[in-house]
């Protein structure tokens, strides 16, 4: 279980830390009227061409740093909406600040976010997004309780930007399709006990939350080179990703993404495609992509249950996918 982190110090230096993983990507100031709270006031927000987010930062003394972001280049001395914020208390725990730092069991440091995202269009509520919002979802020992937040990203991963980044734009497209709804904010309620729930039996793993933060990054990044070898890429609430065949009639193949390929995630996965590609007339070929280091342990066994095995490794920013070449349109080719 994750911890929230309150001393004073410790989150002036990673919101710190956190600022400064967006630096190699910003492109240029871009000045504009930054719309808040009903009003507007001037400055000069962050651009990122590669992230496709703006962001502004600002300390705002004894209460919290305040992190404003967006999506798409805006115009010079418009008045921007903001998206989304991910800010951090100036001390302590503020559990109506939305953005926090916690802590695992090893030490390691995640950017964490409680689900306050006021500000939006009518109708952005606690039930619109626990019921839409995709993403890595954890426990925090937040204080006197034990909260769900969303984890947002790893504060020492080279990938940290891009993770928010996908942070960012997935609020954006959740904003943009909600409904009328007198609700303008949400927070993620606290854990409550349940009888039925009794009696399981505990987890023999624990999570991989780094891996787990990839996961997007990894299918879209597969999503766009498959796209330029020119596949035609989809997917829906069922799939990762699948291809479909030129002639728009059917799906060809359906793929499953791994970043944290603990057994268990393994076994779902694998019996998810097995069930996915049984049910379909058209009988789609099933893959799994691995991290490399696990390809030894699986594949083998994978391929004797019809699934085909492709790897992938992390080189900082990079996302380099091997054996990729095995997948053919002609399903009667050898994979």
């Amino acid at each position: 279980m994750l911890k929230v982190i309150a001393d004073q110090l410790t989150i002036k230096k990673y919101t710190r830390q956190f600022i400064r993983k967006f630096k190699p990507f910003i492109d240029e100031q871009v000045k504009v009227k930054l719309g808040h709270q009903g009003a507007s006031s001037p400055a000069k927000i962050l651009w990122s061409k590669k992230l496709g987010i703006w962001l502004f930062s600002h300390a705002i003394a004894d209460v919290r740093y305040w992190n404003a972001f967006g999506v798409g280049r805006p115009s010079e001395d418009r008045i921007v909406s903001i998206i989304t914020e991910i800010n951090f208390p100036f001390a302590g725990i503020d559990r109506k600040t939305g953005g926090a730092f916690a802590r695992d069991a090893w030490g390691n440091i995640f950017v964490i976010h409680r689900g306050k995202i006021g500000g939006g269009k009518k109708g952005v509520g606690k039930s619109l997004f626990e019921h839409n919002y995709r993403g890595v979802w954890s426990f925090m020992e937040d204080g006197d309780c034990i909260t769900q937040v969303a984890v947002i990203g790893v504060l020492h991963s080279p990938r940290l930007a891009l993770q928010t980044a996908h942070f960012v734009k997935k609020i954006a497209i959740l904003k943009s399709n909600v409904v009328h709804s007198s609700q303008m904010e949400l927070n993620f309620p606290e854990v409550t006990f349940r009888e039925d729930l009794v009696g399981n039996l505990p987890a023999t793993e624990e999570p991989d939350i780094d891996a787990q933060c990839d996961h997007n990054l990894v299918i879209s990044n597969l999503s766009a080179l498959l796209k330029r070898w020119k596949f035609k890429t989809g997917n829906d609430s069922n799939h990762d990703l699948f291809l479909v065949e030129p002639s728009g009639n059917r799906i060809s193949h359906v793929f499953e993404v791994l970043t944290d390929a603990h057994e268990k995630n393994m076994l779902a996965a694998a019996a998810k495609l097995l069930l996915q590609t049984k049910s379909d007339p058209g009988n789609p070929v099933p893959i799994i992509i691995l991290p490399e280091g696990k390809m030894i342990t699986y594949a083998q066994l994978l391929q004797k249950i019809g699934i085909t095995v492709i790897g992938f490794c992390l080189d900082d920013e990079r996302i380099i996918f091997h054996d990729l070449g095995k997948i053919r349109l002609d399903q009667n080719s050898q994979l």
